[in-house]
């Protein structure tokens, strides 16, 4: 499994694979397609990971609860984008595909005053491997995104 990682400004998570869409709207059946879990990892008493989460990322805290799971349509060269659960926005475009069938995509984040967005990473993802995305500061802990992208 290869991917490919640059680093924006922002903290954030990048692990193995996929993506998002431009308005919160349901796939439409043409082209790729992400699966998106936002999760609110959190330190806790007793650790716990919600179910619906599966596995839980690779960070330092012992919490981990689904807040939402979303599908979302991807374009070649379009922006999708949802909101998230701290007021900014997530977005992700599909910038190509490889001859391997795998899928160039490009996370960012709003600004905080919501002028433009910020890169948090460029990732080439294997179609329906979950990667993350991650580190937005959210009711006492952070906000991980669980991304699968199929064809």
């Amino acid at each position: 499994m290869k991917l490919v990682v640059q680093r924006g400004a922002l903290a954030a998570v990048a692990f193995a694979g996929a993506l998002l869409s431009s308005a919160p709207a349901e796939a439409q059946g043409a082209g790729a397609k992400a699966d998106v879990l936002v999760i609110h990892a959190t330190d806790c008493d007793k650790p716990s990971v919600d179910p619906a989460i599966g596995e839980a990322p690779p960070l330092k805290y012992k919490c981990y609860r689904l807040v939402e799971k979303k599908q979302l349509a991807l374009t070649k060269g379009q922006a999708s984008a949802t909101p998230l659960p701290n007021g900014r926005t997530f977005q992700l475009t599909l910038t190509d595909t490889t001859a391997d069938k795998r899928f160039k995509v490009s996370a960012a984040i709003s600004q905080p005053d919501n002028k433009g967005f910020m890169t948090l990473a460029n990732i080439t993802a294997e179609p329906n491997k979950q990667f993350h995305v991650g580190g937005f500061a959210h009711g006492g802990g952070v906000l991980v995104l669980a991304i699968r992208v199929s064809p």
